[in-house]
């Protein structure tokens, strides 16, 4: 409205002057109606100007930078690798090729027994590696074979010992092992350490009465009973109970300790044992079995394990392997004098 205003006021002035300079000219008439559109025309073109010198501002959307996605995969984990022994066998399939465990047999009758091994080790059996013996009842067998062929790891071969029935009725069980070239035994199990076996029941048969034969048992006596504790490198000489004989071809056995296996007892001049278990033997017990020279290894002490043997002056006795303290092996021992 006030632009109007100065709008109608500048046309009146322009009149007014207009009427000084031509007095004689008739003042004319103001048409109310034309000078309202024309004013109301000048504010509408006016604000049309006023809008369009107005630049409107646009707000600008700011854009997102995506953000890099992060592998987050795990990577694999790497297992350690145990590595693998050189001297193991392993089961082979079957394990068992003849005589099950468990096998009822005959007195006396004579069987072939053979196992079925596999090399799980890193080292190749060659010919100089042998079957042995280790511990039970041999069954009359020879107890040391050479292997016929060379065995690869990952390969299998087939071991075969001829074994002879006992006469006596019962349950009997011979264990045996491998030994490479230096002496060193092996078997199966988790550490390779283990013995492979067979276990046969020897009975009657049925049927038949048997014969009664009265025996006559020989009463025991007890010749000489000690205890011991040997070192590394100590003699035991179980005639007489003395550690470390002035004269060595006295000594029965020798104890080793600190080595592969860690523990191990050697027998020396013509003295002989086998390992009985952890029940204690009787006078008959130690002499009815069979005995052999053969060394007796472990990694840790079988406390409570009793051991059959004869003396190197051919004297039977047991032998109890009581523990090991203070780097010694305790051993108690009892030596039958014959009747």
């Amino acid at each position: 409205m006030r632009r109007i205003n100065i709008i109608l006021a500048f046309i009146l002035l322009f009149l007014t002057g207009c009427s000084s300079q031509t007095a004689a000219t008739e003042m004319p008439t103001l048409d109310a109606t034309a000078l309202n559109a024309t004013a109301v025309s000048g504010a509408t073109e006016a604000a049309v100007l006023t809008q369009s010198a107005v630049t409107p501002s646009l707000t600008v959307e700011p854009s997102q930078t995506p953000i890099s996605t992060i592998d987050r995969t795990r990577a694999p984990i790497q297992s350690p690798t145990a590595e693998a022994p050189c001297l193991k066998a392993g089961a082979g399939t079957p394990i068992d090729v003849s005589i099950p465990d468990g096998t009822k047999m005959m007195p006396g009758k004579t069987f072939t027994k053979t196992w079925r091994l596999e090399n799980v080790g890193t080292c190749t059996w060659t010919r100089l590696y042998t079957l042995v013996f280790f511990s039970g009842n041999s069954l009359n067998a020879i107890q040391t074979y050479h292997l016929l062929a060379e065995v690869a790891p990952g390969e299998m071969i087939d071991l075969t010992v001829e074994m002879e029935a006992p006469d006596k009725p019962g349950v009997y069980q011979s264990n045996w092992m491998l030994s490479d070239p230096n002496g060193e035994l092996f078997g199966i199990g988790p550490n390779g350490d283990a013995p492979f076996w067979v276990r046969i029941e020897v009975v009657t048969s049925t049927g038949s009465t048997p014969t009664l034969t009265a025996t006559v048992t020989p009463t025991p006596v007890v010749y000489l009973e000690g205890d011991a504790d040997l070192g590394d490198g100590d003699q035991l000489n179980l005639d007489s109970g003395t550690v470390n004989p002035a004269d060595a071809t006295a000594a029965d056995f020798v104890y080793r300790y600190g080595g592969a296996p860690t523990h191990l007892m050697v027998t020396m001049n013509g003295m002989q044992w086998m390992v009985y278990g952890s029940t204690q033997p009787t006078f008959s017990d130690c002499t009815d079995v069979t005995l052999t020279g053969n060394a007796i290894s472990f990694e840790t002490v079988p406390a409570g394990t009793y051991l059959c043997y004869r003396t190197s002056d051919d004297l039977p006795g047991r032998l109890l392997i009581e523990g090991f303290e203070a780097d010694r092996l305790n051993v108690h021992f009892l030596t039958w004098s014959l009747p």
